[in-house]
């Protein structure tokens, strides 16, 4: 099925006069999200476009209705979808708000009001799908900044963090330089929470969207103990010996022959002594088996299954095994299998999921010895 969408702007505009009123977005709490949502709307409206036929024309009228009664947090909606439905994999639009933004606007619906939301998701995920697959358009540093920053912002106003608390494991009287390694959406929460009077925070990644937004929110948090790496594991620098190592979630992503190098090269970025804390699971690879079966497949949020990894058999001992062998003492090692139905990773809320993994952590620690 071919996008309602054109990457040309030749024909019929994305956003016309109608849809740029932006009517959802007044009288709004966060007047500078609200100009961030134009803004990135008016970068789209300067790519892409309609097809002048009938469809596109009937297109064009619905997608204007919709930015008409778009809410702030759109931006969040949209950045979760493209950049980092890996940890977000459950993300709609919220069409709760857009009813009450359509009563305000006393607009004039030319569909039954459920064709309308199905319509506006039907848009609203194309668009997103088009932009995925346009990389230029996906990677394009302005259009990454616009995304990220907002990001940044979003969550340094509301202090809306949905995900654990990475914190909890740092230790409370830490005295040497910590770095979070693949630190993803996690990053945020931990420059929130991390003490002005702690050592060194280092966050490290590879996607620009992450590493744009993190640099971002350290500004706005005006913290000077924390510092933002553009890095690809498992050959990245060593800026310093650290007395902590996270690797939360990031070894399955790796094979076993790169995990092994990674472990390598912690035992060089720790000081003596200084210990690598993992946590991680086989989930993916359980919902890539489970997926085998259409009727489950089907029922997964679309595209999450194309960000997920194949984890080889028995990754989380094979993990340990490799922990020991490359030269750590492992000082802690809890292992659990977990079950739950759950709607976190369906296409349909309420729609429950089985869910069966594997999760571990380990303390490993380097010799004292050592250097």
């Amino acid at each position: 099925m071919p996008s309602p969408f054109v990457k040309s702007t030749d024909q019929l505009p994305l956003v016309t006069d109608a849809g740029r009123k932006f009517l959802g977005l007044e009288h709004t709490k966060s007047p500078e999200l609200a100009h961030r949502v134009q803004s990135v709307f008016q970068y789209l409206n300067e790519n892409l476009g309609f097809p002048d036929t009938a469809a596109g024309r009937e297109n064009q009228e619905m997608f204007n209705l919709f930015t008409r009664t778009v809410y702030p947090e759109i931006l969040i909606d949209l950045a979760d979808l493209l950049y980092v439905q890996h940890e977000r994999p459950a993300v709609f639009l919220n069409l709760e708000h857009i009813h009450i933004n359509l009563r305000k606007t006393r607009a004039v619906l030319s569909q039954p009001p459920q064709q309308v939301d199905e319509k506006f998701s039907f848009l609203f995920r194309e668009l997103v799908s088009l932009i995925k697959e346009d990389q230029i358009l996906y990677n394009d540093p302005a259009w990454v900044t616009l995304l990220s920053e907002s990001y940044s912002f979003y969550l340094f106003q509301t202090g809306n963090f949905p995900w654990d608390n990475p914190m909890e494991q740092v230790p409370r009287n830490l005295k040497t330089p910590l770095l979070d390694v693949a630190t993803g959406l996690a990053g945020f929460r931990l420059i929130h929470d991390w003490p002005r009077d702690f050592p060194v925070l280092t966050l490290a990644d590879n996607m620009p969207f992450i590493i744009k937004g993190l640099v971002h929110f350290v500004k706005l948090s005006g913290k000077e103990n924390i510092e933002v790496l553009n890095v690809d594991f498992p050959d990245g620098p060593i800026r310093k010996p650290y007395g902590y190592i996270l690797a939360n979630k990031f070894l399955h992503h790796l094979q076993r022959t790169e995990r092994r190098q990674f472990l390598r090269w912690a035992t060089e970025a720790l000081e003596p002594g200084g210990s690598l804390l993992i946590m991680d699971t086989d989930l993916e690879s359980q919902i890539l088996k489970r997926a085998r079966n259409p009727e489950y497949r089907n029922k997964l949020t679309r595209g999450y299954i194309e960000t997920l990894v194949e984890v080889e058999e028995k990754f989380c001992e094979a993990l340990i095994q490799d922990v020991r062998e490359i030269g750590f003492n492992v000082s802690r090692f809890d292992f659990h299998e977990y079950e739950d139905e759950t709607d976190a990773y369906s296409q349909l809320p309420g729609d429950t999921l089985s869910i069966k993994f594997v999760g571990l952590e380990i303390t490993a620690t380097t010799g004292l010895n050592e250097r």
